[in-house]
């Protein structure tokens, strides 16, 4: 399976050159998130290299191609899921060299550091928003799925902009919870239970994708 990561990878070269100026431009455009801003860019940069795989996969005809040669189907949706660490990592470490190159240049743009609990956070972000992609993807292929794609994406970006003008005054209970923040991400048990809570989704996910894959025809 580590050949089908692989392959997407290749695919996304253009992407991964692109990723140094979407998380440069996300940057900007967060920093007035404060803690949420490492969340915010893996999530979205890291569902972008979700969205490319399956664009460069369908342009130079990969999907085809794999769907003729003997590779298990569980195998090619399979590895569509386990690129998301690796997508995942790659941000962060482009986040990591932008906000290193920040601080030594003294670029006045608020970057907030790497932490533990923002990059499972973000990564765990990823895998929700896949896992509900996915299932079209698989069902339909990029072109029909792109739809579904940017009312995805789209929507998540359009209710968080309109949250100032939902919310003109921060709510009483706004601060509260960000006081408890670290308690709560630092309770073990709040973390595995999401952790149970995502893989599930993700298992079902895969499931459903690999039952539709299995029915499409090329």
């Amino acid at each position: 399976m580590a050949y089908l990561i692989l392959k997407d990878l290749l695919l996304q070269k253009r992407m991964l050159l692109l990723a140094f100026v979407y998380v440069l431009m996300f940057t900007f455009a967060f920093q007035g998130m404060g803690e949420g801003q490492l969340i915010a860019i893996i999530t979205a940069v890291g569902y972008m290299f979700v969205m490319m795989g399956g664009a460069w996969e369908e342009k130079n005809n990969a999907d085809v191609l794999w769907s003729s040669l003997p590779t298990p189907k569980w195998k090619t949706v399979g590895a569509k899921y386990l690129s998301i660490p690796v997508y995942v990592a790659i941000v962060i470490v482009i986040y990591w060299v932008m906000h290193t190159l920040f601080s030594v240049l003294r670029v006045p743009v608020r970057s907030m550091p790497l932490d533990l609990v923002g990059a499972v956070l973000g990564m765990t972000a990823v895998f929700v928003a896949a896992s509900l992609y996915y299932p079209v993807y698989f069902a339909l292929g990029y072109t029909k799925s792109r739809y579904w794609h940017f009312i995805l994406f789209f929507g998540i970006m359009i209710s968080a902009s309109m949250l100032p003008n939902l919310f003109p005054e921060k709510p009483a209970w706004v601060d509260p919870l960000l006081e408890r923040l670290p308690k709560i991400t630092g309770d073990l048990a709040i973390l595995v239970a999401l952790g149970v809570f995502v893989a599930v989704m993700v298992g079902i996910s895969f499931l459903i994708s690999f039952r539709l894959y299995r029915r499409r025809e090329f």
